[in-house]
């Protein structure tokens, strides 16, 4: 992603918005490793676990002090599930950035599967944490609609099985291959490491055909439903402007609400406001 890669060379917070199991940790990692403090500490989610334990401030404090003294960027998996207090603490933190003589050297990035604009709405998340989470948003597109990479990924995952039981790489026959391109993939990269993982055990440096497959993948049932009555025409679209005059259209449907935009186009409302700066329509 040209954004990660952008907002890697900074320091500001970056909130990754995606399904669960779609690689918001490992894009958190990667920003982390390209940007100028790669040598520095990634610990992820031990802020809400230490907050979890009841500690006394003192000893939060010793806590802060040890991750901003090591430059670490912080990593929160799943910051919507942050309670009331550990949200306040947060904050406080986050303050500190404001009026310290030297800010301190903390980036945190967060990840949600939920809609952050919305439970701020709903007062169940708060506005300014989320303010200050949400400098630049990026979208973690699901597995479903990276086909494409399917071949690449699970070359990936299968050389870390390989790499971890210190056995035979299987391959997969072409028909294998149609399968796992076709497949929903409800669990995203989380599912489809699994399946390589489980293949690397049960079938070392054997050929996988369809018969190997599970049989949801197999069968295709995650990705049965009702057809959407779109056809692709022969002479193809642009996909990218296909896309700004739904928005657009949402937008006018809507009154400009952004809200009900959203849930037209069966978007969040953050992924919406991040596809109007990518398209650059007025919000």
């Amino acid at each position: 992603m040209n954004a990660a890669r952008m907002v890697a060379a900074t320091d500001v917070s970056v909130l990754l918005l995606g399904e669960p199991g779609s690689g918001k940790s490992s894009l958190a990692r990667e920003i982390h490793i390209a940007s100028p403090r790669y040598t520095d500490r990634f610990p992820a989610d031990c802020f809400h676990e230490f907050a979890c334990t009841g500690a006394r401030e003192g000893e939060l404090g010793t806590f802060i002090e040890g991750i901003t003294a090591a430059r670490a960027t912080l990593y929160l998996s799943e910051v919507s599930e942050l309670c009331a207090e550990d949200q306040a603490r947060l904050i406080n933190l986050l303050a500190r950035q404001d009026f310290a003589a030297q800010p301190l050297p903390l980036r945190i990035i967060a990840g949600s599967t939920q809609d952050l604009a919305s439970l701020a709405q709903q007062g169940r998340f708060r506005r300014d944490l989320y303010q200050r989470l949400c400098v630049v948003p990026l979208e973690v597109p699901p597995l479903r609609e990276r086909v494409l990479d399917i071949p690449l990924l699970t070359e990936h995952f299968i050389a870390l099985a390989v790499s971890r039981h210190g056995l035979a790489a299987p391959w997969f026959k072409a028909g294998a291959e149609r399968l796992l391109r076709r497949y929903h993939w409800p669990g995203n990269l989380r599912e489809l490491a699994n399946l390589c993982e489980r293949l690397v055990i049960l079938l070392p440096g054997a050929e996988i055909g369809p018969e190997n497959l599970p049989p949801e993948v197999r069968r295709g049932e995650a990705s049965s439903g009702p057809s959407s009555g779109f056809e692709l025409p022969p002479q193809g679209i642009d996909l990218n402007s296909l896309e700004a005059e739904l928005i657009r259209q949402a937008l006018s449907l809507a009154g400009g609400n952004k809200s009900r935009a959203a849930r037209l186009l069966g978007l969040t409302r953050d992924t919406l406001l991040y596809r109007l700066q990518k398209h650059l329509i007025p919000g």
